[in-house]
């Protein structure tokens, strides 16, 4: 599916997430290479929302699109039918029967995950630049705890690399659970409670109220990569038995 895109798409790379199987595609994205005709070059369909949208927001949309059809296509197309993926009106993504996906992006970067519904219930993913000092002191108290920041540092991260972190691994929690209950949760609904910085994990803990409200497992295994300047946080999984008869549409 790679096209002349008169530099706008750069380097894509693809992989499978370490042991849930999801595949991962990542593309690099120049905005100021951006032109409209990229989409019907791309085949990816612009929405009445986005073509009323700013250039910066049309060219991150168009990106994440693409990154998503090229990860789309390992599933097999024939099965899923398409690998379109419309926008909702919460502007939340419209993935094809069967497929569970996300999609984020920074400023240069878009990436998408996805999977198969018959292995997956949800799927989250987020990629953040690493916050400057600046951000970090603004953020920090809005997304965590001082325990959950001190909890990472002391598992060896910065006070930057842990609020980013932070930030990333709940956004991506929220995109996993969102499309289960439909409701537009804060950053204080989950508590990062145990880091592996060796494994890559961090371990994020709903409130017992917001659990019990939609019947959902209070823990949840998010899958980090640490870069020299961003941060990108994976979370995904099955709801076993109860929890999982007992979601909310």
């Amino acid at each position: 599916m790679m096209r002349e895109t008169g530099g706008f798409i750069g380097e894509v790379c693809t992989e499978m997430a370490p042991a849930s199987g999801v595949r991962v595609v990542r593309c690099a994205f120049d905005s100021d290479r951006y032109q409209p005709g990229l989409f019907t070059e791309l085949r990816i369909a612009m929405p009445e929302s986005i073509a009323r949208s700013v250039p910066k927001r049309q060219a991150e949309f168009l990106a994440g699109r693409y990154a998503a059809a090229l990860a789309l296509q390992y599933l097999s197309p024939a099965a899923i039918g398409s690998t379109q993926v419309g926008i909702g009106e919460r502007r939340n993504p419209l993935w094809p029967n069967g497929v569970v996906g996300s999609i984020s992006h920074t400023d240069v970067v878009a990436v998408c995950a996805v999977g198969l519904r018959t292995g997956l219930d949800y799927l989250g993913i987020d990629r953040e630049a690493l916050m400057s000092a600046r951000v970090c002191d603004e953020v920090a108290p809005v997304v965590s705890s001082r325990p959950e920041r001190e909890r990472l540092c002391a598992g060896g991260l910065s006070e930057q690399a842990a609020t980013t972190l932070i930030f990333s691994a709940k956004e991506s929690l929220f995109k996993a659970l969102y499309p289960l209950v439909r409701d537009y949760f804060g950053f204080e609904v989950a508590e990062a409670t145990a880091l592996c910085l060796e494994e890559q994990i961090l371990v994020l803990r709903l409130s017992e109220s917001f659990a019990s409200k939609y019947h959902l497992p209070r823990e949840y295994r998010c899958q980090f990569t640490l870069g020299e300047h961003w941060i990108q946080s994976l979370t995904c999984g099955k709801l076993l038995g109860r929890a999982r008869a007992g979601v909310s549409g």
